[in-house]
């Protein structure tokens, strides 16, 4: 069973019945979920999206309402900026669900960083989703320049200073540009896990979860990669 049925599989089991009603959208996640389980609700969700299965909008008041006094999002998601990949529709997630950081390239510097240091110490969040996506531009430029040996101009060179450690191998072997974005996710993930002194505590305690994944834009379906 591959790992996206299997999170699939347990999110639809452990939390069956999360879906976007009225005052469940904007539900904190169920006592004693686990960071697997709340990944399974993610892939839960996009799959509603995949299908094509939106719920009905409506009383957005209200749902506004219920969040005023405090926010407990299920998921912290880095994303790139791109307009094409929008999480709270990829993962058909509505108010107070999901606690999202855009930056082109999807990559974490100081500020994303603090940023989910918040979302995990401050919100209770407990998984993290890298959220790559086919044809990123960022990381298609990145790739020309090691390519060509140049220097991408200010200030878009801080995105090729964080993007080219993890992709320089890729493009040395000449390899795809899909693969130097699924690299680029792995190389994003694996700085999250690593981050001290709160994100690298709370990963080897098991209770944060630091996952990578790649939007399709076709069919609007997210791969993991582990």
């Amino acid at each position: 069973m591959d790992c996206n049925r299997a999170a699939f599989l347990a999110g639809s089991l452990a939390v069956a019945g999360a879906t976007l009603s009225d005052r469940a959208e904007a539900a904190p996640p169920p006592s004693g979920a686990t960071p697997e389980m709340l990944l399974g609700r993610l892939l839960a969700g996009n799959r509603r999206f995949v299908e094509n299965d939106f719920p009905q909008v409506n009383r957005v008041a209200e749902k506004r309402e219920l969040v005023v006094e405090g926010q407990a999002p299920y998921a912290a998601i880095l994303s790139c900026s791109d307009s094409r990949v929008i999480p709270e529709l990829v993962f058909v997630s509505g108010i107070g669900q999901l606690f999202v950081t855009r930056v082109a390239g999807n990559y974490p510097d100081g500020l994303v960083i603090g940023s989910i240091e918040y979302a995990i110490e401050h919100l209770g969040t407990t998984l993290v989703l890298v959220l790559g996506h086919q044809s990123c531009g960022a990381v298609k430029a990145v790739y020309s320049a090691l390519e060509n040996k140049a220097q991408l101009p200010p200030h878009l060179s801080s995105i090729q200073e964080l993007v080219a450690p993890g992709i320089a191998g890729i493009v040395a072997a000449r390899g795809s540009i899909d693969s130097a974005i699924e690299a680029n996710v792995r190389a994003a993930t694996a700085t999250l896990r690593a981050s001290p002194p709160l994100i690298s505590k709370e990963v080897a305690s098991g209770r944060v979860r630091v996952a990578g994944g790649i939007y399709h834009l076709r069919t609007g379906e997210v791969r993991l990669i582990e």
